[in-house]
């Protein structure tokens, strides 16, 4: 299965800033929704204590690397070794792109 999209986060910790701050100002408005629909609401970012600088794989749990650019896969955060086991699937159709964010913006 060809991977289709690929964002690297060149700033993780920043990153991570910027999305639990866009997490916590629409939090009541998602747990509003959330809750109306009958559906019980979390979301990590606020609701547990994780550290900005924590960023764990998502194919296989281990920590990944926060002092290089962390390859997010089809929404998928991968440490170095599963994006290698990956890389198979990276095709020249796959879109890769840098986060455009202001917190990943290399100087």
């Amino acid at each position: 299965m060809d991977i289709s999209s690929i964002l690297w986060i060149n700033n993780p910790i920043k990153h991570r800033q910027v999305d639990r701050l866009n997490a916590e100002y629409h939090y009541a408005e998602m747990k509003k929704q959330h809750e109306e629909a009958g559906n019980f609401f979390i979301d990590v970012l606020v609701d547990t204590p994780i550290p900005d600088d924590l960023w764990v794989c998502d194919l296989c749990n281990a920590e990944i690397d926060i002092t290089i650019s962390i390859p997010v896969m089809e929404s998928l955060a991968l440490c170095r070794e599963c994006y290698a086991k990956q890389e198979k699937n990276i095709s020249d159709k796959t879109y890769q792109e840098d986060c455009s964010r202001v917190c990943c913006i290399k100087e």
